[in-house]
């Protein structure tokens, strides 16, 4: 079932793409409005992933409402415009049948991970010794943390965009967390070139920690087997990634606050990151 999703996640654009540019050129050549539907109902998936690219937010909600109205609406033009034409135009309503069940399977399949929720590490919970890599490819393990409290975020790869947008929000409110003696760490899911080379890129000053064979998140259960879009292998991506999550954890290391997102389009406000470090200094005095 991973791999349908892997698959899915990676044609379904595409496929959006495709059917959005044929009907608009059989809208040109018959020059009906009809077509216009099919667009509408094919075209939100398509702006979806250009808000998320375009460096957009960490956090989309998680029903699209707009992009739902956007595709309803279309299949009601598509209707109508059958209707005025007289003609069942099948290629028009296959066209907006796929539309909707891409919609569908994205709201109600694809994007919802509330069924991970039930394994994984929970408030209360001391954060077992796990070992990661820093830039340098030299061992570290979560146990250095100590003394400090921690803000640990997993994320999944560059290909993430909701995860780099993560990461963005982080690195703005970086003083703020250090002004409450945090450690910020990244923790990258990609091999470790590939990170590095995206730390360079960003240029943010944060600790980048590489987990690229999974070993660390096996440990937190936090693994998201065959969750890498399909032929992101070709690009030296493994077919495995991690669960986004971030973990606080207070200088003894036990978890105070873990953030496993519902949806693969909603991560946590960075406000809640400073709520929690504020309540774990007010408990400490």
């Amino acid at each position: 079932m991973a791999r349908v999703k892997a698959l899915f996640i990676s044609l379904y654009p595409l496929l959006a793409l495709l059917i959005c540019a044929h009907a608009l050129w059989l809208g040109w050549r018959d020059g009906h409005w009809l077509w216009l539907g099919v667009v509408m109902v094919n075209l939100p998936v398509l702006m979806l992933l250009g808000c998320l690219v375009s460096r957009g937010p960490a956090r989309i909600h998680p029903w699209l409402p707009a992009a739902t109205v956007t595709c309803w609406a279309g299949a009601a033009c598509t209707l109508l415009g059958v209707l005025s034409l007289g003609d069942p135009r099948p290629l028009a309503w296959l066209y907006t049948a796929i539309g909707l069940a891409g919609l569908c399977a994205s709201l109600f399949w694809y994007h919802p991970l509330r069924t991970q929720h039930e394994r994984g590490p929970r408030p209360g919970q001391q954060l077992p010794p796990v070992v990661f890599r820093d830039l340098s490819g030299a061992p570290v393990s979560s146990t250095s943390l100590l003394g400090a409290p921690a803000v640990l975020l997993f994320f999944r790869g560059n290909w993430c965009p909701v995860g780099m947008a993560q990461i963005r929000e982080l690195a703005r409110r970086r003083v703020q967390l250090e002004r409450r003696g945090a450690r910020i760490v990244l923790i990258s899911a990609q091999p470790l070139k590939r990170t590095g080379r995206l730390a360079r890129r960003l240029g943010l000053a944060m600790e980048w920690w590489v987990d690229a064979d999974l070993s660390a998140a096996r440990d937190l259960n936090i693994v998201d087997a065959g969750g890498t879009p399909l032929g992101l292998e070709l690009f030296g991506h493994c077919a495995d990634t991690v669960m986004p999550t971030l973990i606080i954890i207070d200088a003894r290391g036990e978890i105070r606050y873990v953030d496993r997102a519902e949806s693969h389009r909603v991560q946590a406000e960075p406000t809640t990151f400073l709520r929690v470090l504020d309540s774990m200094t007010l408990a400490t005095r």
